[in-house]
């Protein structure tokens, strides 16, 4: 027998999908109800007595603790008191998000807007910004992209704790191309704020997030707009659905991309393209590279996880 048979214990799959879920949201340290513990769980037809019976058991040998109905990794209950004030704040400033998001539908060629980021977890700093995931008509998403960058340039002054405008696709091509625990997740909780049933179309052609989070629905936590009877986007949107639009479309992503090569010169090619992707269909811009650095530090507290208690993960 090996030595790290005799020194590693394995969790049950039960007890290993539940630290691994809190292992992801501790990055954000966010510490989760048994509640959300069921639907983030990547266990299918879980109940709720399985896990509060498994987590149960892992507070009382210390893998977890508890405060009031929170669970989380680590012994520190500020995680606690961070959330609950980060929710508040969520709170305060949802109906904001949705205001906005009613505003950006009224733009040229936006099909649909979701809410994405933290606010999308319900959680928020005084400090963040509110993030917005926009779908687009075929072949003016750069065009759209462009009018919604310079409103913010222009008329906010550059500001995006209201308006950050980070990721965009169009309507023939919903699928999210990256597939894992970071993409899974934000599409997951998107937020759909304008257009519902473009919302569940998008969701239905990202179905493999399922993989991941077997138990979590459809969001339809607030009312979703699904007007829009902006005389501006009519014309605006009838002028440029010619020849005229499609080459101002190539000449926008051409320009953006030409900018970004420059001012991101030092990213390599596949670092650019999951961080800065631009297509004539899908635009992202993230360059700090956020979905890598989870990614890595999820490895990391795994493994640090199991070197602290002598435990070992199930893995399927």
């Amino acid at each position: 027998m090996s030595v790290s048979k005799i020194q590693f214990a394995t969790l049950t799959e039960l007890e290993s999908s539940l630290v691994q879920t809190l292992l992801y949201f501790d990055i954000f340290s966010y510490p989760l109800t048994a509640q959300e513990l069921l639907y983030c769980s990547k266990l299918p037809d879980l109940g709720l007595d399985e896990v509060h019976h498994a987590i149960g058991g892992m507070v009382a040998k210390g893998y977890l603790h508890r405060e009031e109905k929170y669970y989380y990794l680590g012994n520190d209950p500020e995680k606690v008191k961070r959330r609950k004030k980060g929710n508040e704040e969520a709170k305060r400033r949802i109906p904001q998000a949705f205001r906005v998001s009613r505003f950006i539908g009224k733009f040229p060629f936006v099909r649909a807007v979701m809410l994405s980021g933290s606010l999308s977890k319900n959680y928020m700093e005084e400090d963040s910004d509110i993030d917005y995931f926009i779908v687009t008509k075929p072949r003016r998403l750069w065009i759209c992209r462009t009018i919604l960058i310079l409103y913010k340039k222009i008329i906010l002054l550059n500001s995006c704790q209201n308006f950050c405008v980070n990721y965009f696709i169009d309507e023939n091509h919903l699928e999210i191309e990256d597939k894992n625990t970071f993409t899974a997740t934000e599409v997951i909780f998107l937020l759909p704020s304008y257009n519902y049933q473009l919302y569940k179309e998008f969701r239905k052609k990202n179905s493999w997030v399922y993989e991941y989070y077997p138990n979590h629905g459809l969001r339809n936590d607030y009312p979703c707009s699904d007007k829009n009877n902006s005389w501006l986007r009519k014309s605006l949107e009838w002028t440029l659905n010619s020849r005229l639009g499609e080459c101002m479309d190539t000449w926008c992503m051409k320009k953006t991309m030409k900018r970004w090569k420059t001012k991101f010169s030092d990213f390599d090619e596949e670092s650019f393209e999951v961080a800065l992707r631009s297509r004539k269909y899908v635009s992202k811009h993230h360059p700090r590279r956020f979905q890598n650095l989870v990614i890595q530090k999820l490895k990391e507290k795994r493994k640090a996880l199991e070197e602290e208690f002598g435990i070992r993960l199930f893995t399927s």
